[in-house]
């Protein structure tokens, strides 16, 4: 395991850490967790190609050179054909469609319930010995524990997060584009029915998938070889021209 996947682990545990931890012991109030600060600022800087993003560059020379991500047209996020155990499958063999397999998986995957989050990631693995499972299954069950709760079980008091994701960068990792890392940035909030809505939550998170194309859709993978020709993008800022040069693209729903 790399530095970089050490330190995503940490971070998502410090999101659940803090808000479930409100909730179990402070009776359904909901706490606002810090992230760590810094997480993607120092990694090594991404260079994708034009080909690589999952959106049509805005037309060139000095006006594309003039472009943001907050400026520039969105990119269309597809809807998933099917849902299987709670997460939503079949999305087209292309770089959107894998685009769109990252954020729909990263918005809708559990963060609480080792089962429910077993469920899904044995759905959308490339397989299921793939480090993927384990891994995700091992992290909800050290947040549980972390908290005081029984490694395995739901979440307590109806405690529910939703994940927004608002801009991505989407990468091949190989030379025929069916392995491809997909960086988000995204905002993260708890809901309790006894508090509601956190009014604090986190913001402008970065983190990643890697997705492969396999028996017809895209799969989620921590196979290391993948991983190690991982790397990190250059910070992201939505009024950035860099930014935009480098790939970073806002979403929206199609």
């Amino acid at each position: 395991m790399d530095h970089r996947t050490k330190a995503r682990r940490a971070r998502l545990r410090l999101v659940v850490l803090g808000t479930a931890a409100a909730v179990v012991l402070a009776g359904g109030g909901l706490l606002t967790a810090r992230s760590l600060s810094g997480g993607d600022s120092a990694a090594p800087r991404a260079k994708p190609s034009p080909e690589q993003s999952a959106s049509s560059p805005a037309p060139g020379g000095k006006k594309y050179a003039a472009y943001t991500p907050a400026t520039a047209r969105r990119v269309p996020l597809l809807k998933p054909r099917s849902s299987r155990n709670g997460i939503g499958t079949g999305f087209p063999h292309s770089p959107l469609g894998a685009t769109s397999a990252a954020v729909s998986y990263w918005q809708d995957l559990s963060l609480i319930d080792d089962q429910a989050a077993g469920r899904q990631l044995r759905t959308i693995a490339a397989s299921p010995s793939d480090p993927a499972v384990r891994n995700g299954v091992s992290e909800v069950r050290k947040v549980r524990e972390g908290v005081g709760l029984p490694p395995s079980g739901g979440p307590p008091n109806g405690l529910a997060f939703t994940t927004n994701v608002k801009a991505v960068l989407t990468r091949s990792l190989d030379t025929e584009g069916d392995v491809v890392q997909v960086w988000m940035v995204f905002d993260r909030y708890a809901t309790s029915p006894k508090k509601g809505t956190d009014d604090q939550p986190l913001r402008d998170e970065v983190d990643n998938l890697i997705v492969t194309w396999k028996d017809g859709d895209w799969k989620v993978t921590q196979e290391r070889k993948w991983v190690r020709k991982s790397t990190g993008p250059r910070s992201y800022d939505p009024h950035s021209t860099y930014a935009f040069r480098d790939g970073w693209r806002e979403v929206t729903d199609g």
